[in-house]
């Protein structure tokens, strides 16, 4: 897992603090010392594996990996060159990163859900060639938080208070996270801690699924956009999201824009409200196609576009309503007649609609 040699490291032989009882010659380079992810691991490359299943929980594959070409996550100690030590956690998708209940298991360093690896080579990289995630049920959260605060494991010291709300824990998600201890003062002692780096997401194969729009509340929109539109689909994950507005002319994508809406807009999974994006310009005669999806941004999926129309502006009376209000009161006659024989052609209907107002 280490190429250039370095196997598993004592766990009592790093530590969080970082001061040291003499003088360090190295202090200056270890202070400009960064960590850097060479190699992301695949998002949806790995199914997440209970205990119970009794079989190994594979290996995190690189994001470049290849069927002919494997690779692996891998790490890379910039401006330092010496012993280091590794340690390698998860936690969750979101800042700020708490500990993640899950464990990272392996055949080598792997021990109470983390893997403890050194770094001694002349490049300063460190691959992990050997990491499975083991997930743990829902009612083991606490406990599995508990072990990990007994070896106070906490890259961002966030604390685990979130062990008592196990339902705020997306269980089908999480980031690597690498610690990376370089060598004190005293010789065999890490206790100088570079700044901790997370990974890209990684989430659970099993809990992914092809995209599908099964309906939509409604297929046209004003082009000044905002209208709340339900779609119902089969299951996504809520931070991984997308729907996407797009025109296609000759073959080309000429715009495209995204659907407003946030993580708790996404009702268990199956249905996401959201708002339409405004199109490209508000001044149109005629209703324009275009096309909406669905569009998984860790793995560029997209679902099969459904045909969507934008409509001219005075298709949507509550936009008129809302242009009325901004011009002013009674007062404006002259500006309010204007706006209406220059957007309305003089409509009577509008007229109508704002004495109502």
């Amino acid at each position: 897992m280490t190429p250039g040699g370095g196997g598993a490291a004592s766990e009592a032989n790093f530590s969080t603090i970082s001061s040291a009882s003499r003088p360090d010659p190295d202090l200056e380079s270890k202070r400009k010392a960064y960590v850097r992810i060479i190699e992301q691991p695949q998002a949806k490359a790995l199914r997440f594996r209970y205990i119970c299943e009794g079989r190994s929980a594979g290996s995190i594959p690189g994001v470049r990996s290849t069927t002919e070409n494997k690779t692996y996550p891998a790490i890379q100690v910039v401006g330092y060159k010496g012993p280091a030590v590794v340690v390698v956690s998860c936690v969750t998708v979101d800042p700020p990163y708490r500990p993640h209940p899950h464990n990272l298991v392996g055949k080598e360093g792997c021990k109470k859900g983390v893997c403890t690896m050194t770094i001694n080579n002349d490049s300063m990289q460190c691959v992990f060639s050997n990491l499975g995630i083991q997930c743990v049920k829902k009612r083991d959260v606490e406990d599995a938080l508990k072990l990990r605060e007994e070896i106070r494991v906490d890259p961002f010291q966030t604390g685990f208070s979130h062990r008592n709300q196990p339902q705020s824990i997306d269980l089908n998600a999480l980031r690597l996270c690498f610690q990376v201890f370089l060598e004190g003062s005293e010789k065999g002692k890490f206790t100088f801690p570079l700044k901790p780096q997370v990974s890209d997401p990684i989430y659970d194969k099993k809990a992914t699924s092809d995209l599908i729009i099964c309906k939509l509340s409604d297929c046209a929109s004003s082009v000044a956009g905002g209208k709340e539109i339900i779609l119902l689909c089969d299951k996504v994950t809520k931070e991984d999201i997308h729907v996407r507005f797009y025109e296609v002319k000759d073959g080309m994508i000429e715009w495209e824009a995204f659907g407003d809406f946030q993580a708790s807009d996404v009702h268990k999974q199956v249905a996401i409200s959201f708002k339409t994006p405004r199109y490209k310009t508000l001044e149109i005669e005629n209703p324009i196609k275009v096309y909406v999806q669905l569009l998984r941004p860790s793995d560029k999926s997209t679902s099969e576009p459904r045909p969507f129309q934008y409509l001219p502006l005075d298709s949507d009376p509550q936009y008129l309503k809302r242009k009325m209000a901004k011009l002013g009161n009674s007062a404006n006659t002259e500006k309010i007649s204007r706006y209406l024989a220059e957007n309305m052609a003089g409509t009577g209907k509008f007229l109508l609609m704002f004495s109502d107002m």
